[in-house]
């Protein structure tokens, strides 16, 4: 899972076009696991990473990767799941930020990323978002 790896690196790289600051300013150094799955059986169990990588399979579409995440938004409510399709192309200011790759469901703790959120809302980082990619960001 080299293309994980090399994703990581991608969004842990300060960008020109973001104020020199990377897409997610906290992936460099997160201890991550990727996890093969259906999509059927996501049950997040304790763990000692900061962010869980559900690779789900190929045929699903952009809408059934967000339903899928939406779902267990709904069921666990202290965590937060982020969908990614590898045909839904994603940017910030022009700097692509899904995998191109794989489709996955990023899982992390819920107060890890809204406390990492309030203090990126002290910076610009926000301000190069497009209005409706930072809302579905936002809301989940």
């Amino acid at each position: 899972m080299d293309k994980f790896k090399q994703w990581v690196d991608h969004i842990s790289t300060p960008q020109q076009q973001l104020d020199n600051m990377p897409v997610c300013p906290y992936a460099k150094g997160t201890q991550y696991k990727v996890i093969e799955t259906d999509g059927t059986d996501i049950s997040p169990p304790p763990w000692d990473f900061d962010l869980i990588i559900y690779k789900l399979p190929d045929h699903y579409t952009v809408e059934e990767v967000i339903d899928i995440s939406n779902e267990y938004n709904n069921l666990y409510p202290e965590m937060v799941f982020l969908p990614d399709h590898k045909d839904r192309d994603t940017y910030i200011n022009g700097v692509q930020t899904n995998n191109g790759k794989y489709n996955i469901i990023l899982c992390q703790w819920r107060d890890n990323l809204e406390n990492a959120r309030t203090k990126l809302a002290n910076t610009s980082y926000y301000s190069f978002w497009d209005s409706d990619y930072l809302k579905e960001i936002l809301n989940t």
